[in-house]
C-alpha cells in the first residue's frame, strides 16, 4: 500500500485489502491453470512476504520468458530482489531450459535498472511509448541475457 512501490509499475497502488485480495486471486488461479506467475518473497527473519518476482510471460516455442518483480520500499537496497531474480533466471535456463529472458521497466526507474544490470542483463533500447501507464505514454527499457551468457 505503498505508493512509492507502485510508482514504476504498471498496475495501481493497492489502496484497499481487497485490492490485494484480488491480486492474490488472480495469482492462485494462474498456478491452478498451469500458467506463469509471481512467486512470493518471503524475508527469512520475519516469515513475513515482503514482495514478488516470476513470470509476466513465458514461451516455451521460442524458448524466451519475462520476468517481473517488486518489493516492499522498508527492504529495498538490500540485494533481495538481486537475489530472487538470480533465482528466476537459474530456475529459467536450467530447469525450463529457456534460451532468453528478459524484463523490462518504465525509463525512470533506476533501481529496476540497476537490478538488471547486477544479473548480467544486456541493455537492448528503448521503447518509446511503448505503454500507456496512469493516464500517459511511457518510455520502457528493456533488459536480456542469453543462455550462453549466464553463468551461475
Amino acid at each position: 500500500m505503498d505508493e512509492q512501490v507502485s510508482r514504476f509499475t504498471t498496475w495501481e497502488n493497492h489502496k484497499r485489502i481487497e485490492d490485494t485480495m484480488t491480486f492474490l486471486n488472480m495469482v492462485t488461479q494462474k498456478y491452478e491453470n498451469n500458467q506463469p506467475s509471481d512467486w512470493g518473497i518471503v524475508y527469512k527473519e520475519t516469515n513475513m512476504l515482503i514482495g514478488t518476482c516470476g513470470w509476466v510471460y513465458l514461451n516455451e516455442t521460442h524458448r524466451r520468458a519475462e520476468i517481473g518483480y517488486a518489493l516492499a520500499r522498508k527492504h529495498w537496497n538490500r540485494g533481495i530482489i538481486t537475489e530472487a531474480v538470480k533465482q528466476v533466471l537459474h530456475l529459467g535456463f536450467h530447469e525450463l531450459n529457456l534460451n532468453r529472458i528478459e524484463a523490462r521497466c518504465i525509463a525512470e526507474n533506476i533501481g529496476s535498472e540497476r537490478v538488471m544490470e547486477k544479473v548480467g542483463m544486456q541493455y537492448e533500447g528503448l521503447l518509446r511509448e511503448q505503454m500507456f501507464v496512469k493516464g500517459r505514454y511511457v518510455n520502457v527499457k528493456l533488459y536480456s541475457i542469453l543462455k550462453n551468457e549466464w553463468n551461475h
